[in-house]
């Protein structure tokens, strides 16, 4: 794999030819770059570093060229730009700050992604937007998809017919001379939702020719669009309906999203698996860790369960272990906890930003919904049944990984089954 050296050589010998470069390691975060790159984009000249990840690249970017209006909508276009600069795969051409750059951006042998910048010399004899009927217009009406050609203010020279269908512009309504963003404004118009569009989004998009970008429109139905753009500035793009595949998109995200709900759930109570509690109390560390936090683990143990089962059977057995998983749903709705099945009569309870005191309170309360649950639906013969628990509250997650934590826990409801079970036993950490 060529080394930093490599890269440095290649830097400076892209420099010597005015070409800016910028090499990106596999987490997007700058670690190399020539002196064109800071002439081409001088926002960066004294702010760039190495590490810096590329969404603080993009900020001073667009914090450049949007305008007051458009701010508000900067956040869209980092997550925008971030989505192309991990999925170019071909050169695509923009204008910042009067220069036309045409970039290109491929991934490295090592994981990394090195981006280079040209400026393209504009023909000095370019074509005027009246003097562009040389091109035949007729061709366009034969083009399957939409098809529009700006001038180089971005104003429309040219449609064809599907162009317009697919953007709702009514029969004898001229869209000559107007934006992109006027027609897509016009739609959202026609449809009452004006409040929903924003001009910034499209028209920042088309300074990017060459990277495909899409365009809601009303009634959830998205267009996808692909610009090419000539020396001059002449641009030539197409439009094709992406409804329908959003729509399977969808439908296929939502249902991956049953299936991993599912694989996430128990079964029988409906709880929280292992798979998914284990995933939840990592998360929750790290984020105890970062912001300094407590969290709380309960373990919890149906006290006699197995002579349940022999005595009224597994189907009795089954609704005592749904109703005891009932009780800690309701205990842990207050405190924005989650409960698991963590394996048959095993249940356990993670608590964030909870302590000694918090954690005692939601076990106290699932004992006292136990306690008065009326057994005897399950079988005439259930009269009552109890629940042991132990409790580990950590303090600082830097200090106690989440297996000694565990541990604590297990322990503390060892203690609780050993002196007699139906009781609570607290180890703080």
């Amino acid at each position: 794999m060529p080394d930093r050296h490599i890269y440095g050589f290649i830097s400076r010998l892209l420099e010597s030819i005015d070409i800016a470069f910028c090499l990106f390691d596999a987490e997007d975060r700058a670690v190399m770059w020539n002196d064109a790159f800071l002439r081409f984009f001088p926002e960066h000249a004294g702010h760039v570093h190495y590490g810096e990840p590329y969404r603080e690249n993009l900020r001073r970017f667009y914090e450049a060229r949007l305008s007051n209006e458009e701010r508000c909508y900067i956040e869209r276009y980092i997550d925008e730009g971030v989505a192309r600069h991990r999925a170019q795969s071909r050169p695509f051409v923009f204008t910042h700050r009067g220069r036309r750059l045409q970039v290109a951006s491929m991934p490295t042998p090592g994981g990394e992604r090195a981006r280079v910048w040209q400026q393209l010399q504009v023909t000095a004899h370019a074509p005027k937007a009246d003097g562009w009927d040389a091109f035949p217009i007729d061709l366009l009406d034969h083009i399957a998809d939409g098809a529009m050609v700006l001038d180089q203010a971005d104003r429309i020279i040219a449609t064809n017919a599907e162009f317009r269908l697919l953007y709702d512009v009514p029969e004898g309504r001229s869209v000559i001379g107007s934006t992109l963003a006027d027609v897509v404004r016009a739609a959202w118009e026609k449809a009452g939702e004006q409040d929903r569009w924003s001009d910034g989004f499209v028209q920042d998009n088309l300074n990017f020719a060459g990277a495909p970008f899409e365009v809601e429109l009303p009634g959830g139905r998205w267009r996808r669009v692909i610009a090419r753009r000539s020396a001059s500035g002449i641009g030539y793009f197409t439009h094709s309906d992406l409804t329908e595949l959003k729509r399977q998109q969808a439908a296929l995200k939502r249902a991956l999203d049953e299936l991993s709900a599912i694989a996430a759930t128990d079964g029988l109570t409906g709880l929280a698996n292992w798979r998914r509690f284990d995933a939840a109390i990592k998360a929750e560390w790290e984020r105890s860790a970062r912001l300094g936090t407590p969290v709380a683990l309960l373990v919890i143990d149906l006290d006699h369960f197995k002579s349940v089962n022999d005595r009224f059977g597994h189907a009795a057995g089954d609704e005592c272990l749904r109703r005891l998983a009932a009780a800690t749903t309701q205990a842990v709705k207050r405190s924005a906890g989650l409960a698991a099945r963590t394996g048959g009569e095993e249940f356990a309870i993670l608590l964030p930003d909870a302590g000694n005191a918090e954690s005692l309170a939601v076990a106290e309360e699932i004992a006292q919904i136990v306690r008065m649950e009326a057994w005897t639906e399950v079988h005439p013969e259930l009269h009552a049944l109890t629940v042991s628990m132990g409790i580990c509250a950590v303090r600082d997650t830097t200090a106690v990984s989440i297996q000694d934590a565990m541990g604590r826990a297990d322990a503390a409801l060892y203690r609780a089954k050993n002196q007699g079970r139906n009781r609570i036993e607290v180890d703080g950490a």
